[in-house]
């Protein structure tokens, strides 16, 4: 079995976090999936509108959702320019689905790429990445890749979530709110969709 590239997420000390080390919470065998960055408008429609399993499944079945052989990340996050964030979080699939409790870390660099990676350990639930221009998210367990240019599909609540904490503009199905214990709940409206969780500051 072949292995995604770690996004090699930069630590506060200045050196780079090996995901596959074991260094960290976060470390994890990695999965080849890689990703075309082009999907038809109909699948984008499926990816913006059905359920998170059901893009999976179809995934799965079709070749849908730009599923190739070997996919490396958009970039690595190490050097100079970083944010590091790291905290806890709840992600809900869907009404019908259970909540998953696990460690979120997000890394933001000031040019406006972000690196996320949601993990019950000692293995990855979900890996994203936005840039300016380009998006990418990973599904270790399932062994997927979705990944493409221009604004992220509507249905990965994931790929918003930076957007969110940076208190810019949402797309209309989506609820964002803060708490005033400083933790945050971001909700896709039209397919229930949640991921609630605190990041340190």
């Amino acid at each position: 079995m072949g292995c995604l590239q770690d996004f090699g997420i930069a630590r506060r000390d200045g050196e780079s976090y090996d995901w596959s080390s074991g260094h960290n919470p976060g470390a994890y065998q990695q999965y080849a999936n890689p990703v075309k960055p082009e999907r038809k408008p109909a699948l984008r429609f499926m990816e913006d509108s059905l359920p998170l399993a059901f893009i999976l499944l179809l995934a799965a079945l079709t070749g849908a959702g730009c599923q190739t052989s070997m996919q490396k990340t958009l970039f690595t996050a190490s050097g100079l320019g970083w944010t590091v964030q790291e905290g806890q979080a709840l992600w809900r699939a869907g009404p019908h689905y259970s909540e998953l409790a696990g460690e979120i870390v997000m890394v933001r660099h000031k040019d406006g790429r972000c690196s996320i990676q949601f993990t019950k350990t000692p293995l990855p639930l979900v890996l994203a990445q936005t840039t300016g221009t380009n998006w990418l998210i990973q599904f270790p367990p399932q062994q997927m890749s979705f990944g493409g240019r221009g604004a992220p599909p509507r249905r990965f609540t994931w790929l918003y979530l930076p957007t969110a904490l940076a208190g810019k503009p949402l797309p209309k199905n989506f609820s964002f709110q803060r708490k005033p214990d400083g933790g945050w709940r971001l909700e896709n409206t039209h397919t229930g969709e949640t991921l609630e969780g605190f990041l340190t500051p």
